[in-house]
């Protein structure tokens, strides 16, 4: 068969209403951006595929026609990280968390900071005294608390509180002078005798 002589009358900017002039355009954008990518290997080869597939009918003279245009690009970088997961014992739940290098259960040091400052105010709120509480400054007896301390002494005057000659101690000794009952400018008062010690 002689060999004839083929003329193309086909304009590739506008094959397919201008469809595949717009995918070649994309998959240059694609390649473009996928260079520029950091996370990729800068010297990995990247590639633009156009395969054309023709189907000719019984006459050979209508083909139809198929056209696509495929990237291979660069895979990007894989990221390392870890997970943690297990059930959970109060919900029975599978629960799946980022590992952030701390254990699971241990504390972590702003963990105790917290909890310093926490206790400090609840201290402070503790050791401040509570209106109409006059601190005394004295530590508690704690093995004797709730027992009733014994009443102070009072300290007797002469001459108001007891005779300074006979030692006779008179019935309001210690009172105020103010509820002791007068009689006629005189305290009414009862003496109580006490005996003379004895001389050694």
């Amino acid at each position: 068969m002689k060999k004839q002589k083929v003329q193309a009358k086909i304009n590739l900017e506008a094959l397919a209403g201008g469809a595949f002039a717009e995918k070649l355009n994309e998959a240059l954008m694609q390649v473009a951006e996928n260079i520029q990518n950091p996370n990729t290997e800068a010297t990995t080869k990247r590639q633009i595929t156009v395969n054309i597939k023709f189907t000719p009918n019984k006459t050979r003279q209508m083909v139809g026609t198929q056209i696509a245009v495929t990237t291979k690009l660069a895979a990007t970088e894989a990221i390392d990280t870890q997970m943690v997961m297990g059930v959970n014992m109060r919900t029975g739940q599978i629960e799946i968390a980022e590992y952030d290098g701390q254990i699971r259960g241990q504390m972590d040091l702003s963990d105790f900071t917290d909890a310093d400052q926490d206790q400090e105010s609840e201290e402070t709120q503790a050791a401040a005294p509570t209106p109409g509480q006059n601190p005394t400054g004295k530590p508690l007896d704690l093995k004797n608390r709730g027992k009733q301390a014994p009443a102070a002494a009072t300290e007797l005057v002469p001459g108001r509180d007891y005779d300074p000659d006979t030692g006779e101690v008179y019935e309001t000794a210690g009172q105020p002078t103010d509820d002791r009952q007068t009689t006629g400018g005189r305290n009414n008062m009862k003496v109580v005798k006490i005996a003379p010690a004895k001389e050694a």
